[in-house]
């Protein structure tokens, strides 16, 4: 069954590329309504609904609405919404982007738990793969993404390859498709790029919020990673890779069963991957009232508590 929040819950946090204070209220909301953002700081209080036909700009994260009016970073909060299997919330927000917290998802799972999950009496969506569906990078046909047909448990298998920057390298990772296993092993990682990158930005007016405290920073000249504490997993550059491509995918609103492999994607083809999954066609039956449907897709379990699958985490610490 679909869920939502039990009570509402209000944080605020540093915009990445701002480098401003945002200031965050959730809440709960009916079924079949989705993750709708509301600009508070716009005339009007705008809408802008969580759809992959929302996306129009995939530069350096997702961002849904449109030129005038826009939410962008969204990806990391949407993966922690299906952590918990959260499909339905009204996110009320005063900026142009959702704070970064630490770079991961984790912080936003720990906001939701503390909100609580209630479920609703309507059944949730799912799509299930029976055709492989492809989408590639035309100026770099290494850069692609796909998802297949499974008989099995849905997983994503995703691979990276930084071969000029030794530090990062190549690494591949498979995870099942699950809210649990999301939870537990991937939720964490957090986003990464380059000190050099960071320093162009900021010379430009982009990523004025960046910091150690919520990326990691690799120096490509000095092949090392520059955060203090170092990393939270050998492979965690390639884990938050999935945490994106989670989030990207959760844009459908339901569960997608099938295996996804990618190889050097990013949110351009993750999302270009989403509306190919959100548009009507053979490729893809969604299920939203089979119970032959409920049975063989019980194994994609969502956590009933947080803190038995966040062990690694200080609660407090993360949000800060």
């Amino acid at each position: 069954m679909q869920r939502t929040l039990k009570k509402s819950i209000r944080f605020k946090g540093i915009g990445l590329h701002s480098g401003s204070i945002v200031n965050v209220s959730l809440y709960p909301s009916a079924a079949n309504t989705g993750i709708v953002f509301v600009r508070t700081d716009l005339p009007g209080r705008p809408e802008i609904k969580a759809t992959p036909d929302s996306v129009f700009d995939t530069t350096l994260a997702t961002r849904i609405g449109n030129s005038d009016v826009f939410v962008s970073t969204i990806e990391h909060f949407l993966a922690a919404s299906f952590g918990l299997g959260i499909d339905n919330i009204r996110v009320e927000v005063d900026s142009f982007e959702l704070p970064i917290l630490d770079g991961s998802s984790a912080p936003f799972l720990v906001l939701l738990d503390e909100a609580g999950v209630e479920e609703l009496s309507s059944p949730r969506k799912i799509f299930v793969v029976q055709q492989t569906i492809e989408v590639s990078d035309p100026k770099n046909p290494s850069r692609f993404i796909r998802i297949e047909p499974t008989k099995g448990m849905p997983s994503i298998t995703y691979s990276i390859d930084f071969d000029g920057t030794k530090t990062i390298g190549r690494q591949s990772v498979t995870m099942d498709f699950s809210g649990e296993s999301f939870c537990r092993e991937f939720s964490y990682a957090r986003t990464f790029c380059l000190l050099e990158e960071v320093e162009f930005m900021q010379s430009r007016g982009l990523a004025l919020g960046g910091s150690l405290d919520n990326a990691i920073v690799v120096s490509k000249s000095k092949d090392q990673v520059m955060n203090v504490n170092g990393l939270r997993s050998q492979n965690e550059f390639v884990k938050h890779k999935v945490l994106d491509c989670i989030g990207d995918l959760a844009l459908v609103g339901g569960i997608v069963v099938g295996h996804v492999l990618a190889h050097k994607a990013g949110h351009d083809l993750h999302t270009a991957l989403a509306k190919k999954l959100f548009c009507p066609s053979s490729a893809v039956t969604i299920l939203n009232e089979d119970k032959r449907a409920e049975q063989q897709f019980s194994k994609i379990r969502f956590p009933a508590r947080l803190q038995d699958v966040l062990p690694q985490l200080n609660r407090g610490l993360v949000v800060g």
